[in-house]
Parts: structure tokens; C-alpha cells; sequence
């Protein structure tokens, strides 16, 4: 009897067992997501494995019976999707880069079945330069909470090179190079993004073969879990790009030189037979080792010139439609089921070299269904150049499958920005154009992550909404369950955040003190009177929200991004007090300007993302040894300062502790001293040199960062653009500072309105002994002249104004965001002479 009652129990279990084991995969691995991101399994849910539609678009339901939450989705990430926008849409938690929540209530409120579904077959996520401005140096444990945000956040289709440069190595190695020569090839893993594009080689030295068996292991352990939650990885391919070592083994390798930005690289000939050969060898070799893919992406042309016939020429269109057919042939002869995933990036971005002829003949020398076009940046049609957007303007990619995707961010920058309505709801003019065609995807390729993330939350919503979306709504919906309860502060910092930074979008999302001194930019990031309102009304809830931590890490940055607000209009002033001679004046604005800056830094220390020493920590985590360590470090110091050539210094623009307190204030510590001085002072050795440092000041973080935020915003309301003793239609002036030597070249920017109504500039002597000449003014704005003069204007100090009349020139291009005046100046070097240059309209 006892046998046969422990036989019955052995049995049952082992059907237990059993029924577990059969339970679709899916299921389990969307239930270990919630598990890594919110540390356990809420016992009221349930997952549901529907079987998909014919369109190929995910869906989700979700319904809550009796207290039991049932999810039923129809891959692992809609599962994972429909789960998230439960939590969310009921304020029970965020996932978040800063931070995540979830608090269930103990019994669930019932809740109708409602069904929601995807308008787009696929996902995608991040840019070919996430993997230099956030990720380069991530290991597996970072990796995986990435991969987690994306599955709860909807994104099935991410990028994935890592380890790209390891297979490379393999196919170089086999057909002669030597290990010397590849090594010169590549660059230090922050720019790696670059090298891949063609834009640039061997900056910063190539990491050690260690390193990039690592990457190989790396990206082993990366695609088993895309794989296993059902995305579709995109993987790189041959775009033609190789080592100089090549002419060594191939004195008659067709080869062309290509430049972009200071750098080079060498670009392989279509027409030559063996960059099939590379390019066929090289997807080989990875499927050997990462297994088969589907999606390669190959970027052939970013930000360059196309280096065959003349526009509209038969040789060019005959030219562009043989490099497709080849590159689409290196892919096709190794895996006849490759799809080619191109950025399009450059059809906007350089619209005048591609223009629908060229562009149709690219596209027409790979057969529909295996090329898929990216749309990049539709948020830059809209509102940074101002163009018709990609689909009407190249008649629906002409039969190509593409995909929607905007670039809410660039270089990794901190600033708060980006057009929340558009980011919401700007998708549903593309599904409702007549020039859709086929349009397959939805996605985001923002060239930096871990910062603005209201705007991905907005996004990530958007790609499962066939509707329009009440943005209000939503993030009062994403406050609620960010923050644990709903707060009317909270509520009113929305509004006037839409009012502001998340009512503007700009490629120059920086403050005027993150650019060398005197860099001389308009305002683009919305900061007026609502921006400092709503942070107010934001610190103004923290007696309400101050034990949730996701509130505190939120005051914190808020808080220092208000300072940083308040210090642009300190420099400002400093500087146009400087101009009319009020030194006392301009010193009290410089010291408390260089104050704001230091605790905002010390504010910061305290957040979970925003500080120097982290992004530090994983390079130095990611080297193999103490040489590779430091290299690593001053390389993500590099890129995040020069960059790597003069026109990208600046660039990438943090906010970040560390970065504030070691080398925004001690620059313009350097720039005031030569201002009093009556010198120069030569900002890009000194940049040059900070990256060559590695070593980080100490902080002392504040013992109560929120009660410190709090104080610090209430202090400082009193500074106002008023302060600023200026005309009211000045846009730029110029200081004996400014002149280095005898001819000056002087920079300012202008918006496309100021542009359009004006019709001349008034240079007003405001002190000084000495006179200068205006040689020559140049506008320019998205690659064209748009005026164009050379005056020999002598300007004398004390004399009457004096104007010059712009003469624009007619350019066959949109109107532009940001016009840029370039005005050329000779004078003796320290010239005595403080001029303001005022708009004429």
C-alpha cells in the first residue's frame, strides 16, 4: 500500500513536471523578465500564448478576473508588453533606467478584456552609434537589464553588432593581412560605430585580441536571450570599408579615398569582384559562429559624398544600382534568406546629392522584400530641416519595405528635449499617407540612451497605438506609477514641460556653458519661463513624494538641470557686462555662475545615472589589462569632450558629475582669467589634455540631496534674463578676447524666422581704442550657402553704427532650423574693441 501511494505521488509529480515542461517557451521567458526587472512574480498573473494574425503584427489583451490579471499576447514581447502597460496604465510601476517599481495592490480591480494591437510588424530599437555613446563598454549584467527594458517596452527588432570587429578580424587574417595591419584599422571601442560606417580608423589604438574574445562571448550570451524572448536581431554587414593593408595584397584594388569630419577611410569599388568575396566570407564566418540571421544591416554612404558620375547622370544611376546588387549579392550568396536593413538617414540629412533618381536607383538593384529601408529621423523632417518626409517625397520608397523611426537624442546628451506630442502621435500621418507603401515597422535610433525617459516611454507607447494618444494622460499615467501615488505639482510640471523642453525638438539639446568658450548659440532647447516653473512645481511635491526613491533620483536631476538654466543666463550677463565695462558687476555674475555649476555637480553625485565615475568604471571593468584599463577610460573621456576632430568638440554634451566640476568649470575658470587678463587662451590643448587624464576630483555628495535640490531651486529664482543688459535685437558681440590673431573667424546662430525677416545686421561699438575690419560674412544652414559677402567694413570704436545689408542668395533647399553667421575679422591679436552685432529686420 505505502509503494504504491509513493508510486501514485512519483507519478503525479511527474506529470507536474511534465505539464511544465511542455508550457510554451515564451511564457517562461516573459515571466523571467518580470522576474530580473521587479524581483519576483506577481502571484495574480497569468500569461497566454495567442496565436498570431495573418499580418504579422503582435497583439496583446489584458483582463483582470476575480482578482487574477491574464495576459495573452502573441510573442514573448507582446507579453512582456501587455504586462508593462497594465502596471503602467494603472500606476503600479515603471521600468527605468534610474529605477524601477511595481506595487500590486492585493487584490487586483477587475478590468474588461481589452485588446490592443500593434499597427506594425516590427520594433525596432537603437542606432549604429548607441554602441559608441552608451554602450562600448557594457558587460553581460548590464546587457541583460537592457534587453528586459526593451522586452516590457515593446521593442522586438534591436541592433546588435557586438563582437563585428572580432569576425572582421577572422576573414582579414584569412585572405593575408597581418594582425599589425588590421589593428591599425581599428579604432578603441567608443568609436567603433564610426569605423563601421566608413567615417574614420585607428583613433585611440584597437583593443587587445582578449578584448574581443570577450565580445565574442559577449554576444554569444547577448543573441540567446534575443532569440529566446523572440527579437530579431540586426546584424552588421560588409559595407565596403577596409584596411589600408589591402593595397599590400592587392596592388589593383579599386579603392576610394573618403572623408568625413578630419578623417579617412578606404571604401572598395562595387565593381570589384572580390568585395563580394569579403562581404560573402564575412556573413559566413559570423553564422559559424552566432548561428543564421535574417537582418544585416550595411551603411555604404553615411554623411558622404557619393563618389560616382554626376547627379542625375545615367553612370550614376547605372553606378548606385550595381553597388546595391553587390552588396545585397555579399549578403544573398552566404544566406539566400538575408534582408539588407539600410539607415536612410542620408536621404534627409544630404537631399540634394540624393535625390529620387539616385535614390530609386539604389533601391532598385535589390529585389522587394529583401531590402528594408530605416527611415531615421522623421522628427528631423518635421523640425530640423524643415523637408517633406521620406515616404511622399521618394513616392513610398518605391515598393521597399521601411520603417518609421526617429532620433530623439544625440551624442548621449543629458538636456531635457524632445516634442512629446509629435513622439506620441506623429506616426499616424504615416500609416495614413497615401505614399505609405510598404510600411512595416515602427522604432527609435537615438544615438544615446539612459536619459530623458518621459520621451521613451511616449515612444515605446506609440508603436502599439493605431490611436491618438492624449500625451497629458499619459504621463500623468507614468508619474502615477513612477511615483506611487498621482500629485497635482506633478501633474502641473507636465504641462509646463510641454510648454518648454518637451515641447521643442533640436539636435543641440546643450546649454551654453557645455560649448567652448565664447561658442556663441542661439537658445534651442525650449528654456523659458515654463521650463523653471514646472521644475518649481515639480520640487514644490516633494512633501508628498519624498520617500519614493524614483522621486528623489527625479528632484535631483531636475533640480541640477535648473541650476544649469540659471547659469546660462549668468554667463550671459557676465559676459555682456563685461562688454558695457561694469566689471564689478561682472564679477559678482561670474562667481555665482562657477557656484551654480559646483552644486549642480555635487547635486548630481548623488543620482543613479548622471556621474563621470560611472561610465568610467564600466571602461575600466572592460579593459584586459592596466595599459587597456587607462587607454579605455581616456577614449570614453575623449568622446564624450573633443570627440576625436575639432568640428565635433563638445558634442556629445553631458550633464554629468565629474564632467561639470573637472572640466566645464575649470574652462571657464581659464576663460575669465584671460578675459581680465586681456589674452587668449588655447581651449583646444587644454580640452586636448583633460582627455589624456584619467584621474577624477573627489565630491562630497550632499547628506540630503532632495532637501538640498529644494533649497537650491528656491535660492536661486531670482535669476532672470533681466539681468541681462543687452539690446533686445543683439544676437552676438565680440571682445578682445576673441582675437587670437590677426584675422578672426566669429560664429553665432540664428533661427529660421530671425533668418527669413532679416534683412541686415548693425555692428554698435560699445567701448574700446582699437578698430577692426569685417572681411567677410557667410549663412549657412543644413550643407548650403545661403549668403555670402565680403564688405571690408572698418568698424571704429566710439564711431556711429554701422550696417550691412545681407544680400541672400536664392538656394533650392527647405528652410533650415539654425542659420550660422560667420563673420571674418582682422585686427590686431587682443584688439581693444567690444562690439555688439544687432539683427536688422
Amino acid at each position: 500500500m505505502k509503494k504504491s501511494l509513493l508510486l501514485f505521488v512519483a507519478l503525479l509529480l511527474s506529470g507536474v513536471v511534465a505539464a511544465a515542461d511542455t508550457r510554451p517557451r515564451e511564457i517562461a521567458e516573459a515571466e523571467q523578465v518580470i522576474v530580473r526587472t521587479f524581483g519576483r512574480l506577481p502571484e495574480q498573473l497569468r500569461f497566454v500564448l495567442a496565436r498570431p494574425d495573418a499580418s504579422g503584427c503582435d497583439s496583446y489583451a489584458v483582463s483582470v478576473e476575480e482578482g487574477r490579471l491574464c495576459i495573452e499576447g502573441t510573442s514573448c514581447v507582446a507579453l512582456c508588453r501587455g504586462f508593462y502597460d497594465y502596471i503602467l496604465s494603472q500606476g503600479y510601476g515603471v521600468a527605468n533606467w534610474s529605477g524601477n517599481r511595481l506595487e500590486l495592490p492585493d487584490r487586483l480591480p477587475d478590468l474588461k478584456r481589452r485588446v490592443t494591437r500593434s499597427p506594425f510588424r516590427h520594433h525596432l530599437y537603437m542606432n549604429v552609434c548607441t554602441f559608441g555613446y552608451t554602450t562600448p563598454f557594457w558587460d553581460w549584467e548590464r546587457w541583460e537589464r537592457e534587453l528586459d527594458w526593451m522586452a516590457l517596452h515593446g521593442f522586438d527588432m534591436p541592433l546588435a553588432p557586438v563582437a563585428t570587429e572580432a569576425i572582421l578580424a577572422r576573414v582579414w587574417r584569412k585572405m593575408g593581412l597581418t594582425q599589425k595591419e588590421i589593428d591599425a584599422y581599428f579604432t578603441g571601442p567608443a568609436h567603433m560605430p564610426w569605423m563601421r560606417m566608413g567615417n574614420m580608423t585607428g583613433l585611440d589604438g584597437a583593443p587587445s585580441q582578449e578584448w574581443h574574445e570577450g565580445q565574442i562571448a559577449l554576444q554569444h550570451r547577448i543573441l540567446e536571450r534575443m532569440r529566446a524572448l523572440g527579437m530579431k536581431p540586426l546584424f552588421q554587414g560588409f559595407a565596403g570599408f577596409v584596411p589600408e593593408g589591402m593595397r599590400r595584397l592587392y596592388p589593383d584594388l579599386a579603392l576610394t579615398r573618403t572623408r568625413w569630419s578630419g578623417f579617412e577611410s578606404n571604401l572598395l569599388s562595387p565593381l570589384d569582384p572580390r568585395f563580394v568575396e569579403i562581404g560573402s566570407a564575412f556573413v559566413r564566418e559570423w553564422e559559424r559562429e552566432f548561428g543564421r540571421g535574417e537582418y544585416y544591416l550595411v551603411d555604404c554612404f553615411n554623411e558622404l559624398d557619393v563618389p560616382f558620375g554626376e547627379k542625375g547622370s545615367d553612370e550614376r544611376a547605372a553606378t548606385l544600382r550595381r553597388y546595391a546588387q553587390t552588396v545585397y549579392r555579399s549578403l544573398s550568396e552566404a544566406n539566400p534568406g538575408a534582408v539588407w536593413m539600410m539607415q536612410g538617414w542620408m536621404f534627409g540629412y544630404q537631399r540634394t546629392i540624393w535625390d529620387p533618381h539616385s535614390v530609386e536607383a539604389l533601391l532598385s538593384g535589390v529585389p522587394d522584400g529583401k531590402l528594408c529601408v530605416i527611415d531615421l529621423a522623421v522628427d528631423f523632417n518635421d523640425y530640423v530641416w524643415r523637408s517633406e518626409n521620406s515616404w511622399n517625397y521618394y513616392s513610398g520608397l518605391y515598393g521597399k519595405e521601411w520603417i518609421y523611426s526617429t532620433v530623439p537624442n544625440f551624442g548621449g546628451r543629458s538636456a531635457l528635449t524632445g516634442v512629446l506630442d509629435f513622439y506620441a502621435n506623429g506616426h499616424l500621418g504615416a500609416l495614413a499617407s497615401r505614399n505609405r507603401g510598404e510600411l512595416v515597422g515602427y522604432g527609435t535610433s537615438p544615438e544615446g540612451v539612459e536619459n530623458n525617459e518621459a520621451v521613451y516611454e511616449v515612444i515605446s507607447a506609440a508603436g502599439w497605438s493605431s490611436r491618438r494618444i492624449d500625451v497629458l494622460r499619459l504621463l500623468h499615467d507614468y508619474s502615477r506609477a513612477r511615483y506611487g501615488k498621482s500629485v497635482r505639482g506633478v501633474d502641473r510640471f507636465w504641462r509646463g514641460m510641454l510648454g518648454s523642453a518637451y515641447g521643442e525638438f533640436t539636435n543641440n539639446a546643450r546649454f551654453r556653458w557645455q560649448l567652448r568658450p565664447l561658442s556663441r548659440r542661439m537658445p534651442t532647447m525650449g528654456i523659458n519661463d515654463n521650463y523653471f516653473e514646472a521644475i518649481e512645481e515639480f520640487l514644490g511635491a516633494a512633501s508628498e513624494l519624498e520617500a519614493q526613491p524614483n522621486y528623489r533620483s527625479d528632484a535631483i536631476q531636475y533640480a541640477a538641470f535648473y541650476l544649469a538654466g540659471k547659469a546660462d543666463i549668468l554667463l550671459d550677463a557676465a559676459v555682456w557686462a563685461t562688454m558695457s565695462g561694469d566689471e564689478e558687476k561682472a564679477a559678482l555674475h561670474e562667481r555665482r555662475f562657477l557656484a551654480l555649476l559646483r552644486e549642480a555637480d555635487r547635486l548630481l553625485a548623488s543620482h543613479p545615472l548622471l556621474r563621470l565615475d560611472r561610465w568610467e568604471a564600466q571602461a575600466r571593468a572592460a579593459g584586459c589589462t592596466e595599459e587597456e584599463r587607462d587607454r579605455f577610460v581616456r577614449e570614453g573621456r575623449r568622446l564624450i569632450s573633443v570627440w576625436g576632430g575639432p568640428s565635433l568638440s563638445d558634442y556629445s554634451a553631458r550633464i554629468w558629475s565629474g564632467v561639470i566640476r573637472d572640466f566645464y568649470i575649470p574652462r571657464w575658470r581659464n576663460f575669465f582669467a584671460a578675459l581680465h587678463e586681456g589674452r587668449t587662451f588655447d581651449f583646444r590643448t587644454w580640452d586636448e589634455g583633460w582627455c589624456k587624464t584619467d584621474t577624477l576630483s573627489r565630491v562630497k555628495p550632499f547628506a540630503e540631496p532632495l532637501t538640498a535640490a529644494c533649497k537650491l531651486v528656491e535660492a536661486t529664482r531670482d535669476i532672470t534674463p533681466d539681468m541681462v543688459r543687452r539690446s533686445e535685437r543683439a544676437v552676438c558681440c565680440w571682445l578682445p578676447f576673441d582675437f587670437a590673431q590677426e584675422r578672426t573667424r566669429l560664429s553665432f546662430t540664428i533661427g529660421h524666422e530671425q533668418f527669413r525677416r532679416m534683412r541686415g545686421l548693425r555692428f554698435v561699438s560699445l567701448r574700446g581704442s582699437e578698430p577692426v575690419t569685417l572681411e567677410k560674412l557667410r549663412i549657412t544652414a543644413s550643407r548650403h550657402c545661403w549668403a555670402e559677402q565680403e564688405p571690408a567694413l572698418r568698424l571704429e570704436p566710439g564711431g556711429d553704427a554701422v550696417t550691412l545689408r545681407v544680400e541672400k542668395l536664392e538656394v533650392e533647399a527647405p528652410m533650415a532650423k539654425e542659420f550660422t553667421v560667420t563673420l571674418t575679422l582682422r585686427g590686431r591679436p587682443g584688439a581693444d574693441n567690444y562690439t555688439a552685432v544687432e539683427l536688422l529686420y
